[in-house]
């Protein structure tokens, strides 16, 4: 793809494969038989270019934005739109309410970010770690899902911002540690490391047709976003490959395990990957009657990996399904 970066091939994505399907997010929290809400390359696009308008409002090229937000298209978007105005995206999860979270505390002081990125649902439980941190102030606190992202809009003006990624090595995004064993830390993403990892899934997964997905491709996960592997896997590699993913919550797979291989039988060509866990509670808790009527035959690859790997796990899981 030579000096690329996500932004310039997601606008290459808008052109070329318009109304494509983009992203297809599954909602349990709505519906326990989810409710879905899809995306095409195009509506991704202008949300991100809308939203980047209001975050150049917010920060300067450089700036941390920080993601806290629901697993969902606008944490999608609010990473895309970061990287359009030059931010630095902080992928994290929501601070659960009625109780501290050192991890959110900690990143907040490290990366005294100009933007946060957010929904309405969960904006209460944000007041106390938005505040002012030495020597900086208060950061923007942007609630995302009341924003009108689908209007076409015109550049407010103003000094344009690059691109993260346009010189092909600048930081794109800061990847936490958890912080159960010490304080959190953050690990520089560069444009160059996604594209080399991009390239190394294509080259294991697709060798075989000339390092290309064919376009029936589908990503399949529930996998958290401010996780490395669920976001590569969920938003970076349909980016870069050009391929559809459809997605859901981590709390929508531990409350039915049964919806991941549904999701795995009913898309084509499916591509997806869990920790080692995932496969013991999927084995447990997927039914015959879960699976009736449902063919896992079509699956492409399924990963295993971000923790130690049982071989026990591998024998008895989703290869006795596999017909």
């Amino acid at each position: 793809m030579g000096k690329s970066s996500i932004p310039i091939v997601l606008r290459e994505r808008a052109s070329m494969q318009p109304n494509d399907t983009a992203f297809t997010f599954i909602d349990y929290d709505q519906d326990w038989d989810g409710v879905e809400e899809t995306l095409t390359w195009a509506q991704v696009y202008r949300r991100t270019l809308n939203l980047a308008e209001q975050l150049k409002q917010a920060g300067s090229a450089g700036d941390r934005a920080v993601i806290l937000a629901p697993q969902g298209l606008d944490y999608i978007v609010s990473f895309l739109a970061s990287l359009q105005a030059g931010l630095i995206a902080v992928p994290l999860s929501v601070p659960y309410g009625g109780s501290h979270d050192e991890r959110t505390t900690s990143v907040m002081a490290d990366t005294s970010p100009a933007v946060v990125l957010t929904a309405s649902s969960v904006v209460d439980n944000l007041t106390e770690y938005v505040q002012p941190q030495p020597g900086h102030k208060a950061p923007a606190l942007i609630e995302v899902d009341l924003l009108d992202l689908d209007s076409r809009q015109r550049s407010r003006g103003g000094p344009a911002s690059r691109a993260a990624g346009d010189e092909g090595s600048e930081t794109l995004y800061l990847q936490y540690t958890s912080g159960s064993t010490r304080a959190p830390a953050g690990v520089i993403v560069s444009n160059t490391n996604l594209f080399a990892n991009f390239e190394q899934i294509m080259t294991d997964y697709y060798g075989f047709n000339g390092k290309v997905a064919p376009p029936d491709t589908t990503v399949v996960s529930w996998l958290p976003f401010y996780h490395d592997m669920g976001f590569v896997l969920g938003i970076i590699l349909p980016i870069l490959a050009g391929i559809r993913a459809v997605l859901t919550s981590p709390v929508g797979f531990l409350q039915r395990p049964a919806r991941w291989m549904q999701m795995l039988a009913a898309n084509s060509r499916a591509f997806s990957a869990a920790p080692n866990f995932a496969y013991e509670i999927a084995t447990r808790k997927t039914s015959d009657d879960d699976m009736a009527g449902f063919d896992l035959g079509g699956v492409l690859a399924i990963l295993n990996g971000s923790e130690r790997v049982q071989p026990v796990t591998l024998k008895r899981s989703l290869c006795a399904r596999v017909r």
